[in-house]
C-alpha cells in the first residue's frame, strides 16, 4: 500500500553519495559487494531514475505521534520544486 509522504515529514536535504554511504548493506551470501539499500536497491534505482535536474533528496520521518502509535515512517523522498514526487521506504513500526 502506498502512502503520502507529507512535505511537514521532510527532515535532512542528503546528496547521492551521502545517502548510499549512510544506507550500504552488505551480505556476503548474497551480493558479492555491498550495496546501497540492501533489498531495497531496486526501488532505489527506480527513485534515481526519476531524478531531473534541480531535483533533490531528503530524508523523512512521520510525526512523533505515528511512531507512538505504531505506524511509524521513514525513508528517502525525491522532491521537486518543494514537492514530494516519489520515496522510499527504509524504516517502519
Amino acid at each position: 500500500m502506498r502512502y503520502h509522504v507529507s512535505k511537514s515529514w521532510l527532515r535532512h536535504k542528503r546528496t547521492r553519495e551521502e545517502l548510499e554511504a549512510e544506507n550500504m548493506a552488505h551480505r556476503e551470501d548474497l551480493w558479492p559487494a555491498p550495496i546501497p539499500f540492501g533489498f531495497l536497491n531496486d526501488q532505489w534505482k527506480q527513485l534515481l531514475a526519476l531524478e531531473q535536474p534541480g531535483d533533490e533528496l531528503w530524508t523523512y520521518s512521520s510525526g512523533a505521534e505515528s511512531w507512538e502509535n505504531l505506524g511509524g515512517r521513514a525513508g528517502v523522498a525525491l522532491v521537486r520544486n518543494g514537492e514530494v514526487v516519489a520515496h522510499i521506504m527504509t524504516y517502519m513500526n
